[in-house]
C-alpha cells in the first residue's frame, strides 16, 4: 500500500513538472528609456520586441523616466528582464576589464554592482580573475580574446551597435598629418598634438562644455580630464589602439605582481622651468589619495605605497595583482608639481586642496594654460619643449549648443568642431565647401542585457537564440541614420588591440532562432506562444 502510494505520488510530482516544463515562457518586459527625450534608445528597443516576438515570446516595453527610478531599476536594484543597455564611450573605458569582467564576473552581481544582469559563469570568472595578473599586454590580450569568445557563446547582452560621431573641420584652414583613428576622433590626445593651422595662427576649436575648474582634485567629468591632460602629463598614455604607450615613463618594469618599477625620462620640466622629479611623481599620487581626490580615488585603491628609488625611477606597490593598473592608474593620475602643492593649504589658509583654484596653473604638458574665460574661451600655448612637440597654439570657444558650433565653422567662426554634428545635418555639411567629415567610431556600445536571475533567461539557448531575432540592419539604417556599426563583442572594433574581429556576428535570422528553440527542447503552444522544453 505503502509502496502504491508512494508510486502515485512520484508520478504526480513527475506530472506537475512535465507540466510546468510544458508553460509558456513568461512575459518579457524590457526596460527602455523615455521616447519623449530618447526616442532612438525607445526605437531602437521596440526593434527588438518586434522580432523577438516572432519566436512566440510575449514582450512588452517599460520605459521609466531618465535618470531615475531608470538607473535605479537598472544599477541598484537589476529590477528588470531585459534592459536596453548604453554604456557610453570613452579613452578610459578602452581598458577592457571594463565591458568584460567587471561586467560579467558572478562576484559583481550585488546590488549597485556592474554585474546587473546576475549572470554566473565559472569560466568567465576564472579567464576575468586571469587577466587582472596579466602584466604583459600581449598574453593579457590572449585571455581576454578567449573571455571574449566565451561570452559571445554564452550572450549574457547582445551586442546591438556602437555609435559613429561624426566631427567636422575646415580644410581650408587647418589640417591634421597622420590622423589617428581613434574612438574620440579629431578630440583624442593624439589629434589634437597634430592639429596644424594653416595659417600659423591658434586652432579655433568649438565645443558646447565649459571647463568645470583646472584644481585636478576637484574635477570630476571625462571632459575637464581631457582638457586637464594636455596641461599636465600622466606616465602611460592610452594608445590609439587602446593599448597603452610611455609617456612620462620611459618604461615600466613589473617586478611581481604587486610591484611595478617605473623609470621616468629626464630633461623634461615643468613649464615654469623646475625639473620633473620622482618625488613629485611620489608626491602626486600620495596626495591625491591622502585627500580623497573623487575622480581618482577608485584608481588608487589597490596601491599600498610609492616608493622614490632614484631621481628618475619609482617604485609602486600594490595590495594585490592587478593588470588594469597600468592603464586605470599609471595612465590617469596626473603628475603634478610638489613644489607648488605641497604647503598650498597652509599657505593660502584653504579647508583642502579641492577648494584651490590652481591660477596660473603650473604643469608639465605638452600646452601652457594662458587664460580661461569661463563659459567662454580657453586659450593654450604650444610647449615646444615638450618631448610630444604640439604643432599648433589651441582656443577652444565654447557655445550653448551644437547647432552654434556647426553655425559657427560655416561661417569659418572656428576651424574645428569637438561636437559631434547632429546626424539630420550631416548631409548639409558634407556639401559645405572646404569642410571634412570626420567619422570616429565610439569604444561605448547599446546592448540588450539579460537578467540571468529571471527563469526565462536564465537559459543560454533562448539567450542565443534572441541574438539572431534582431534585425540589426534596420536598427542602424532606420533608427540610428546609418551612424552606426555592429561588433559581435562589448570590446568594440576601434578598440582594436584588445577587439577579437575572429568572432562572427549573429546573423539576423528567425528561422535559425527557432532552430536552436526546436534543439533546445522549446516548443509552441496552439496560439504560437513559445513553451519551456519538456524536461
Amino acid at each position: 500500500m505503502r509502496l502504491a502510494t508512494a508510486f502515485a505520488g512520484a508520478l504526480i510530482g513527475l506530472g506537475t513538472g512535465m507540466a510546468l516544463a510544458q508553460q509558456p515562457v513568461p512575459e518579457i518586459k524590457v526596460l527602455t528609456w523615455p521616447a519623449a527625450k530618447y526616442q532612438h534608445y525607445f526605437e531602437t528597443s521596440n526593434y527588438v520586441a518586434e522580432g523577438w516576438r516572432k519566436l512566440g515570446l510575449k514582450v512588452t516595453l517599460d520605459p521609466q523616466p531618465f535618470p531615475n527610478p531608470m538607473l535605479s531599476k537598472w544599477f541598484k536594484e537589476h529590477d528588470f528582464d531585459v534592459v536596453m543597455s548604453v554604456l557610453s564611450g570613452s579613452p578610459q573605458r578602452s581598458e577592457p576589464d571594463f565591458f568584460t569582467n567587471a561586467q560579467f564576473n558572478s562576484r559583481n552581481s550585488a546590488p549597485g554592482d556592474s554585474n546587473v544582469g546576475s549572470f554566473s559563469n565559472a569560466k568567465v570568472d576564472e579567464l576575468g580573475a586571469r587577466q587582472l595578473t596579466l602584466y604583459d599586454a600581449q598574453e593579457r590580450r590572449k585571455v581576454i580574446h578567449e573571455l571574449q569568445r566565451v561570452l559571445a557563446d554564452e550572450q549574457p547582452e547582445t551586442v546591438l551597435a556602437y555609435v559613429v560621431n561624426t566631427f567636422a573641420m575646415n580644410t581650408a584652414k587647418v589640417e591634421i598629418p597622420g590622423y589617428e583613428d581613434t574612438s574620440d576622433g579629431p578630440r583624442s590626445l593624439w589629434n589634437m598634438l597634430r592639429l596644424t593651422s594653416k595659417a600659423g595662427t591658434a586652432v579655433k576649436i568649438g565645443r558646447t562644455i565649459d571647463q568645470g575648474t583646472f584644481n585636478p582634485l576637484a574635477a570630476t567629468i571625462v571632459e575637464d580630464f581631457n582638457t586637464l591632460s594636455l596641461v599636465y602629463d600622466k606616465l602611460v598614455e592610452l594608445g590609439p589602439d587602446g593599448s597603452p604607450r610611455m609617456w612620462l615613463a620611459e618604461g615600466l618594469e613589473v617586478v611581481d605582481p604587486t610591484t611595478v618599477v617605473v623609470k621616468l625620462r629626464q630633461g623634461h620640466s615643468f613649464n615654469d622651468g623646475k625639473p620633473v622629479t620622482a618625488e613629485d611623481v611620489k608626491f602626486s599620487f600620495d596626495y591625491l589619495k591622502r585627500w580623497d581626490a573623487a575622480y581618482f580615488k577608485k584608481y588608487l585603491e589597490k596601491l599600498a605605497s610609492v616608493e622614490v628609488v632614484d631621481a628618475a625611477t619609482v617604485r609602486f606597490k600594490l595590495t594585490e595583482p592587478y593588470a588594469p593598473f597600468i592603464i586605470n592608474t599609471l595612465g590617469q593620475v596626473l603628475i603634478l608639481p610638489k613644489h607648488v602643492w605641497g604647503d598650498i593649504v597652509e599657505k593660502t589658509g584653504i579647508a583642502k586642496p579641492q577648494d584651490f583654484r590652481n591660477m596660473p596653473l603650473v604643469g608639465s604638458g605638452p600646452y601652457t594654460l594662458r587664460y580661461w574665460r569661463e563659459g567662454q574661451e580657453i586659450s593654450l600655448q604650444r610647449r615646444a619643449d615638450h618631448f610630444a612637440k604640439p604643432a599648433s597654439d589651441l582656443l577652444i570657444v565654447v557655445f550653448g549648443s551644437a547647432e552654434l558650433v556647426g553655425a559657427a565653422l560655416k561661417k569659418g567662426d572656428i576651424d574645428v568642431s569637438f561636437q559631434p554634428i547632429v546626424p539630420t545635418v550631416v548631409k548639409e555639411f558634407a556639401a559645405e565647401k572646404n569642410i571634412k567629415l570626420i567619422q570616429a567610431r565610439s569604444n561605448g556600445h547599446m546592448s540588450m542585457r539579460y537578467n540571468t536571475a529571471r527563469p526565462a533567461l536564465a537559459s543560454k539557448a533562448l539567450r542565443q537564440a534572441t541574438a539572431h531575432a534582431i534585425p540589426y540592419e534596420a536598427i542602424i539604417e532606420e533608427v540610428l541614420g546609418g551612424d552606426a556599426g555592429r561588433s559581435a563583442t562589448p570590446i568594440v572594433p576601434v578598440n582594436a588591440f584588445w577587439h577579437d574581429a575572429s568572432i562572427p556576428l549573429p546573423a539576423y535570422d528567425i528561422d535559425k532562432a527557432r532552430a536552436i528553440l526546436k534543439a533546445a527542447g522549446y516548443s509552441w503552444g496552439p496560439d504560437g506562444a513559445l513553451r519551456f522544453p519538456a524536461k
